[in-house]
């Protein structure tokens, strides 16, 4: 029967339940029970879990929604003394008590349920043998506790717990996340204070037991309740190789501020000594960036010197500037070959030393930079190292000037310099570069013409030039082009869907006068790696020491296959072959095509997304003339960003003598199983590359990892290929963190399409 009692006071027990955030009893949802719910209240449950709780039954919590509370019996006094009993049941959208017997005094506002009861609500599950409280204070005790909390998938159990807005506090309690029957692991603490304002809990005297054996013990812990972040102890790494032997190093995670944090990890590997890596983070109006830092002290395999990785990087925006930074350091050149890390730090011959600011306005924008390297190959004699851009200024535009003809600018001063420590002789200097052009694109739904003209010029500052050699030289030409294209379009169908069939030829007309440039230096430029696109380039040089003389016509076929319920390209082809009317003069040392071919290699390539998950994609380059291949790749992968990822490619360029395959893949094999494996070989030189095998486990309670990784390495520098291994291990409770963030990293690196968050 409805309470003719004020609904102020009623609604005010409920809050326990809204709140706080196993058997049936706690609200635990199998698979086959899930399967029997409506449609629309059905939840996905992980595939590494049997279950998940749940509680559709309460509903969703509504503002403002009255409170129903029925009973067998009930009695109001005089005084305000308001008795339940038999049935009684307290409820709101989302929010429901049962019990037995309950009191609540209106004028003081206390309140008592001591025959057992149960909380529920869309967050929460509570079965306690009494509760008491006050709610002008908003606040109640439970006393002999079970819970679930379901945002978390975790449960546990309480001698006491008191709840107030916005803590929890369990005494004699106990936490987990393994499903119902399962005892992988538990957290007991004497004492466990939640608090969900700050998304942090702690606890004392704990004691970590596995299969209910006590395994760990401490005086006191800090740890994680939602995805915020808190200063305390994370889980060590640990890593085996052959040549480093041990490699353990235990992460201290500092919560510096909001926008602010750190990681400090002292690391000691077994045959080297010990040492640290640190990670400092920062979010700031002016963006984002990270600082890394690691040494290690007195490596015993590197003459007791002391080993130092550092980066600094940053990417930000102020109004429509665009900031970047991007400085590495290393002490030595073998860092990389001797010491793994976990620092966001890449291993490459030129480490990047970058700091930029770019300006992207409608018309104009703005390029400044300026650029050295730090070179970790010993075995580069000095004048094979990049120049350092020490600054850049860059301005391009494309202002339109009388109705579809627009103005193309681009302008590049740049002072090149090479390092104190250079011998070779080359000539360093300033450099300046404009390139205008004149173009008209006309065009329509199914057609464009664009003619362009352009002026070249460039113009030299030397420094350390020899008697013999200009210091101011100079260049300027002319090119001019045309680029048209056709579009037709018909429906079609395929396998029962409708699509939209294109075929896009195009035409590409292209000339660059010839103008002597051998006399030029050569800060950095270099040809365009042969592909479709470069096809249609004015200039068939990277960089602005070398203006590409040529005649030559581009003819390119295009069809895509166009999803009509989606939009989504399914499936693209495309050809395409150039013509040389004349041999080309301007080449650099490096030269990747004969100049006086007169015919290109016919290119093609393909890409078919024939599934939501999958890609196919190849490309190969044939020489007509010779009748031989140049180049093919071959590709196809599935990733459904959660589980499943699977790559295999074929790389095969002849003239270089590369022909390589890969396979790697991280797939499931069981419900809380899956493999992982990489496999890279060289069927040139008949031989493995590298290998990665693993496996992970996964349930409600743990993620274990266990993987071995045998790759070819040069660690002498003398280009003498050897085999090292290491094995590494990774576990994780689930909900209270884990160990082998270098696992992640790893996986990042050798799988492509892998990504820690999919986790």
């Amino acid at each position: 029967m409805p309470l003719p009692t004020q609904r102020i006071l009623i609604p005010a027990l409920l809050f326990i339940a809204g709140a706080s955030n196993a058997d049936n009893d706690l609200n635990w949802v199998d698979r086959e029970q899930m399967a029997t719910f409506p449609a629309v209240q059905q939840r996905v449950i992980p595939d590494w879990c049997g279950g998940i709780y749940y509680n559709p039954a309460v509903g969703i919590p509504v503002e403002g929604s009255d409170t129903v509370v029925t009973a067998d019996h009930s009695t109001l006094t005089q005084d305000g003394l308001i008795s339940l009993d038999g049935d009684v049941l307290i409820e709101q959208p989302g929010r429901r008590i049962t019990t037995d017997v309950a009191q609540l005094d209106q004028s003081t506002g206390k309140y008592e349920l001591e025959s057992g009861l149960r909380l529920e609500s869309n967050k929460a599950t509570f079965i306690a043998d009494s509760m008491s409280g006050q709610t002008s204070r908003r606040e109640g005790s439970l006393q002999g506790v079970r819970y679930s909390l379901f945002d978390l998938s975790s449960r546990g159990s309480a001698d006491y717990i008191f709840l107030t807005d916005t803590t929890t506090t369990i005494t004699n309690g106990s936490y987990t996340t393994c499903q119902p029957g399962s005892n992988g692991w538990s957290l007991h603490g004497k004492r466990i204070f939640l608090d969900r304002d700050k998304g942090w809990g702690e606890a004392n005297d704990v004691v970590l037991k596995v299969k209910s054996t006590p395994v760990f013990w401490l005086p006191w812990i800090t740890f994680p309740i939602d995805d915020r972040r808190k200063t305390g102890l994370l889980f060590p790494t640990i890593a085996l190789g052959d040549d480093n032997g041990l490699d353990i190093s235990q992460p201290i995670y500092i919560n510096l501020h909001p926008q602010m944090d750190a990681t400090i990890a002292p690391r000691y590997i077994d045959g080297r000594g010990s040492g640290a890596d640190t990670e400092f983070r920062y979010l700031t109006p002016y963006g984002e960036g990270e600082v890394s830092y690691g040494i290690l002290f007195n490596d015993r395999k590197f003459d007791d010197e002391n080993r130092q990785v550092a980066r600094w990087s940053h990417l930000g925006n102020v109004g429509r500037w665009n900031l970047k930074t991007d400085f590495n350091y290393v002490s030595d050149d073998f860092y990389f070959k001797d010491l793994d890390t976990g620092l966001e730090i890449s291993s490459q011959t030129h480490l990047p030393r970058l700091a930029e600011a770019r300006y992207y306005g409608r018309t104009w924008q703005v390029l400044g930079r300026m650029q050295s390297w730090q070179t970790i190959d010993p075995t580069l004699a000095d004048e094979d190292l990049p120049y350092r851009r020490l600054p850049q200024l860059q301005i391009t535009g494309d202002p339109t000037l009388v109705g579809p003809v627009k103005g193309l600018w681009l302008s590049d001063m740049t002072a090149f310099e090479r390092s104190s420590s250079d011998d070779s002789g080359k000539a360093s200097g300033l450099r300046g570069h404009v390139a205008p052009a004149l173009s008209m694109r006309l065009q329509d739904s199914w057609w464009f013409v664009e003619p362009r003209a352009r002026l070249y010029h460039t113009q030299y500052k030397l420094d350390s030039v020899d008697a013999t050699e200009e210091d101011n030289p100079d260049m300027t030409t002319w090119g001019a082009s045309l680029d048209s294209g056709l579009v037709f379009e018909r429906p079609t169908n395929w396998f029962g869907s409708a699509f939209t069939q294109t075929l896009e030829p195009r035409l590409f007309v292209n000339k660059v006068a010839f103008e002597e440039q051998d006399s030029l230096p050569n800060f950095d430029t270099r040809e365009v790696t042969f592909s479709y696109n470069s096809l249609f380039r004015e200039n068939r040089f990277i960089g602005y020491d070398r203006i590409g003389d040529e005649e030559k016509l581009a003819v390119g076929l295009t069809s895509r296959f166009l999803h009509d319920a989606s939009g989504r390209e399914q499936l693209r082809l495309r050809a395409a072959q150039g013509f040389y009317f004349d041999d080309r003069k301007v080449f650099t040392e490096d030269s990747l095509e004969d100049p006086t071919d007169d015919q290109t290699p016919l290119v093609g390539d393909l890409r078919w997304n024939f599934a939501n998950d999958w890609y196919l994609y190849t490309e190969a380059q044939w020489d007509l003339e010779a009748n031989e291949r140049e180049r093919s790749n071959f590709q196809i992968g599935y990733n459904d960003r959660e589980r499943r990822i699977f790559n295999m490619g074929f790389h095969d360029r002849p003239a270089d003598d590369i022909q390589q395959s890969e396979i790697s893949a991280i797939l499931p094999v069981h419900r809380h199983w899956r493999i992982v494996g990489r496999w890279m070989y060289d069927l040139d030189n008949e031989r493995t590359l590298e290998t990665m095998a693993g496996a992970e486990y996964r349930n409600c309670c743990w993620k274990l990892r266990l993987l071995s990784q045998r790759e070819l390495t040069d660690d002498d520098g003398d280009g003498d290929l050897e085999a090292d291994s290491t094995v590494w291990f990774q576990i994780q409770m689930i909900g209270l963190g884990g160990f082998g963030g270098q696992v992640d990293s790893l996986l990042e690196r050798s799988i492509p399409g892998y990504r820690r968050e999919y986790e």
